[in-house]
């Protein structure tokens, strides 16, 4: 492992980069300080970049998600997310037509036209896209054990437990599936640190990519599962935890950052 002091030390030995975001370009409110200037350092050395992200939404919503956050338009790249690999699956078909959707309003963009809502006694498939900020599995004990008595897969279109935003640690969708995991559900997850995102980023910029994320769980252990060179920023959601940390989670990055900058 190799402790850096800004990403140009290593981005021209790969053909790619790809970003994580929350923790990584920003904290759910805006821009960490050299971040932009990683960016920029990219694109002036003409290396391919893309974001790949646990956001619940299509690939195409991230651009205006990272701009009102003070990534300049002209930074915005290419995108992966969770909410992309639903669209595409739900969109391939295989799960059945009705389903339960627990989650914001603003991620109902995921679900393709032609899939009908249903209670979670009708439904064929439960979609988990976010919960409550500050809710855990007991909230939804209800769904929990209707869907794992039915024996219903529970799609995750964000395998995060928790990220920060701002000062806080938020919940997510991952928190609430991984319980129906842990109960013997059926969970099918739909983004970092499942291989199937990493495989869409190969298809997308392909060669020899670098995988820079905060998360230990979902962008480190996935990205090299996957084979893919790791970069840990040390500020995201593990800020302030020892090097020790590495030895419990069982993951070693190539390389380390305090904060992402050039």
């Amino acid at each position: 492992m190799q402790n850096l002091k800004g990403l140009s030390e290593v981005a021209s030995g790969y053909d790619g980069i790809l970003f994580d975001i929350f923790g990584v370009i920003h904290n759910g409110v805006a821009c960490f300080d050299g971040a932009v200037a990683a960016l920029e350092g990219l694109r002036a050395a003409g290396t391919p970049y893309a974001f790949l992200s646990n956001m619940p939404l299509r690939a195409e919503r991230v651009a205006e998600s990272l701009m009102r956050r003070g990534v300049p338009e002209g930074l915005v790249g290419q995108a992966i997310t969770s909410g992309e690999a639903v669209f595409q699956a739900l969109s391939a078909g295989g799960f059945g037509q009705a389903y339960v959707f627990q989650g914001p309003e603003s991620t109902r963009g995921i679900v393709p036209a032609g899939y009908v809502e249903a209670p979670v006694e009708d439904a064929d498939f439960v979609l988990v896209s976010g919960i409550g900020d500050e809710e855990g599995p007991a909230d939804y004990a209800d769904l929990l054990e209707t869907a794992l008595a039915r024996n219903l897969p529970m799609l995750c279109a964000n395998p995060d437990l928790r990220v920060g935003h701002g000062e806080r640690v938020v919940n997510c969708a991952g928190l609430l599936v991984d319980a129906y995991a842990r109960m013997g559900g059926d969970a099918r997850w739909m983004g970092k640190p499942h291989k199937v995102v990493f495989d869409m980023a190969r298809d997308m910029l392909g060669g020899k990519l670098l995988m820079v994320g905060d998360s230990l769980r979902t962008d480190i252990a996935g990205a090299q599962a996957a084979g893919l060179d790791t970069l840990f920023i040390k500020s995201g959601i593990h800020a302030g935890a020892s090097t020790a940390l590495f030895e419990e989670e069982g993951v070693s990055p190539n390389y380390t950052l305090p904060q992402l900058r050039w």
